[in-house]
């Protein structure tokens, strides 16, 4: 299965108040991939886009981040054709 990587910006140390921009990246030949973001574990409900969380493709942006949001958050990709999809990656996010 092709490898996923979580690139985050600014870094994986924000403080409260500040945007995250977390992004899913997958290392592939394909282009269609279809994202899916998960907080805490990935088992829990894939994220959706709220009023604190937007997710746009391969970006989750975590608006004015608050300490609740410090947790690990995985990625991984899907698509309809081979291969069906990707590892997942995660990254472990601090909020000070």
């Amino acid at each position: 299965l092709p490898t996923s990587t979580v690139i985050v910006t600014p870094n994986n140390t924000v403080f409260t108040g500040e945007t995250v921009n977390l992004k899913c990246v997958i290392k592939s030949d394909h282009s269609d991939w279809r994202y899916e973001w998960y907080k805490g574990s990935r088992d829990n409900p894939m994220l959706q886009t709220s009023d604190h969380y937007t997710v746009n493709g391969d970006t989750l942006n975590i608006a004015k981040a608050i300490s609740t949001d410090q947790d690990h958050y995985w990625c991984k990709g899907q698509r309809d054709g081979r291969p069906q999809s990707s590892h997942f990656s995660s990254l472990y996010l601090y909020v000070k």
